[in-house]
């Protein structure tokens, strides 16, 4: 569509929208071009998707006009207001605040002020200066204008107490009213999924907060070291911060009893371990030999503080639509699904003449398919028997904002939702033989996905990327955290055409298209593999919408000894 039909909406109400394009929805719903899904499965089910609406939907949020939907740009409320406006058509419950389709998420900008951040290192009775830059760094925060913290030092290993799995760096040592010093990363006997979540220096701040620590300093790693020096480092502290914002407008802390956190040189860590009689380098090798960190007092104390100015502030909703259950005793519980409509906008130092990163598989796939999902279910005109909330997230580019403020501050109920099943990306370019489960095996949600699954020729594979973290960096983490069972799906590495190669082409858009301008709808998209995608995130969906049984936790499962309430 042209930029000026699509600047238009900015103005427009999501109620106008709808009214717009129900007629060309109705034609649509009744085309449908494509070849069966499968040879197996329900041809009935497989009815309930078009690939023609997918294309149609993600033409619209990956447009140039969009400009890359951008956290809080006014293309990113003409996508929101696209969204209410289907949701409105399909006739769905508006589930926002004030009885829309909207949850306004507040944001503020931070920085720290100039040279306001001063630390003192006491050893031996002996005053030390600390400069930023070389000897430590302090980012900023929007939740208090000033930072400080004052204190004994006391060092944890790395920081991590999860006893569920045989590790508890804090047994055995008081930290109460102390400054913790904790080795970055997790132990090597963790296993990926594990370590991205309990290595996460915001899952440490909060242990070290529920500890009673009143103040967090990181070591880097061996590995970490090697990459970065405290210079480069000082890139991710130095300029604007981007917090979403609590409704009491302060910014969001997972560990307010933290006065300060901050990064420090690992020639401040050497004077730190030797008062101990230890050193820097004992440490180091002990973690690279996968051996057991000791805790241990440090003789020394710390006297820390900075000043934070709060610059922009400005707001941009999740929008969140109910489609209700039909079970008197279930229909007030709810499975959440899931797409963050956000993207990265334009980045002007982008090559080439095109500077907009459109995101079309990243996310207009997922929010696409999202849509398609919701059309299923109201076409198939068997409505569930729990509620389902189809909520698309704003802020996902910017740390899985807008799905923070949702899983914390839920429109409905946060202890009836059941679930929360993620569309994220999805690399759309093969017709795909095999699909991956993040988050999965860490629940009963695992055989909801094999049953789906099993509708096709298509198997499930465990992660092939481990080493990208890849289930603590979307939005169903954000559920996970607030202790509700979530499976993000994904196109695996095999396709179905035995002459083409899914890892060369999942790996290569990784490479080549991710962030990049050149995710646009000029991909090689497979409409297919989209119809098929779409129907076994349905099929998930609603499985565990009609189950008797709300999800649970795997017993012994890390992820439920942290996180379920």
């Amino acid at each position: 569509m042209g930029s000026g039909f699509l600047n238009r909406f900015s103005a427009v109400s999501y109620r106008s929208i709808a009214a717009m394009v129900a007629g060309s929805l109705f034609m649509a719903a009744c085309a449908h071009d494509g070849p069966p899904l499968s040879s197996s499965g329900d041809s009935d089910e497989m009815a309930l998707i078009n690939a023609e609406r997918i294309k149609n939907d993600m033409t619209f949020l990956a447009d140039d006009a969009m400009k890359g939907r951008d956290t809080g740009s006014a293309e990113y409320q003409i996508a929101a207001n696209y969204m209410a406006s289907q949701f409105a058509h399909l006739g769905l419950v508006p589930a926002g605040d004030g009885g829309g389709y909207f949850q306004n998420v507040s944001f503020a900008k931070g920085r720290l002020v100039g040279d306001s951040a001063s630390a003192t290192l006491t050893v031996d009775g002996e005053d030390l200066s600390l400069e930023w830059g070389k000897d430590f760094l302090i980012g900023s925060t929007t939740d208090r204008q000033e930072r400080s913290m004052s204190g004994e030092l006391v060092f944890v290993g790395y920081g991590i107490s999860a006893p569920s799995i045989g590790h508890d760096d804090y047994a055995g040592i008081d930290v109460e009213g102390k400054i913790v010093v904790a080795l970055s990363g997790a132990p090597k006997s963790f296993d990926s999924e594990v370590s991205a979540a309990f290595g996460s220096g915001n899952t440490k701040r909060k242990m070290a907060d529920d500890k009673g620590a009143i103040g967090y300093l990181a070591v880097m790693s061996a590995s970490l070291a090697k990459r970065f020096t405290m210079e480069r480092m000082q890139r991710f502290y130095s300029g604007w911060d981007l917090e979403w914002q609590t409704p009491e407008g302060v910014g969001f802390s997972a560990a307010p009893g933290i006065g300060a956190s901050a990064l420090i040189s690992n020639e401040i860590a050497d004077k730190l371990f030797q008062t101990a009689g230890s050193s820097l380098e004992a440490v180091l090798n002990a973690a690279s030999k996968g051996e057991k960190l000791e805790s241990f007092a440090i003789d020394a104390s710390m006297v820390m503080s900075s000043k934070n100015e709060i610059g922009e502030r400005f707001t941009s909703p999740n929008v969140a639509a109910i489609l209700p259950g039909s079970d008197p005793k279930l229909a007030d519980e709810y499975v959440v699904i899931s797409a963050h409509l956000d993207h990265i906008g334009v980045h002007e130092s982008a090559k080439g003449d095109d500077k907009i990163n459109n995101g079309a598989m990243d996310n207009a796939s997922g929010t696409s398919v999202m849509l398609e999902v919701a059309r299923a279910f109201v076409s198939s005109g068997q409505a569930p028997r729990r509620s389902v909330i189809f909520l698309s997230v704003t802020g996902e580019e910017k740390g899985l904002m807008g799905a923070d403020f949702f899983a914390r501050y839920p429109t409905v109920p946060q202890d009836k939702i059941v679930a929360n099943v993620n569309l994220d990306m999805p690399i759309l370019l093969y017709d795909f033989a095999d699909v991956i489960a993040f988050g999965a095996e860490h629940s009963s949600l695992k055989g909801t996905v094999e049953r789906a699954i099993s509708k096709f020729d298509v198997i499930l594979s465990p992660d092939p990327i481990p080493e990208q973290g890849l289930f603590t960096r979307s939005d169903h983490f954000r559920f996970v955290q607030q202790g509700i069972p979530s499976v993000f799906l994904e196109v695996g590495f095999s396709a179905v055409d035995p002459d083409v190669n899914g890892e060369e082409l999942w790996m290569g858009f990784l490479k080549n298209n991710y962030h990049k301008p050149n995710d646009d709808m000029n991909l090689p998209i497979s409409w297919k593999a989209a119809e098929k995608f779409a129907l076994m995130n349905y099929l998930i969906i609603r499985e565990i919408a009609n189950a008797d049984a709300r999800p649970t936790w795997n017993e012994g499962d890390p992820f439920k000894a942290l996180y379920a309430k």
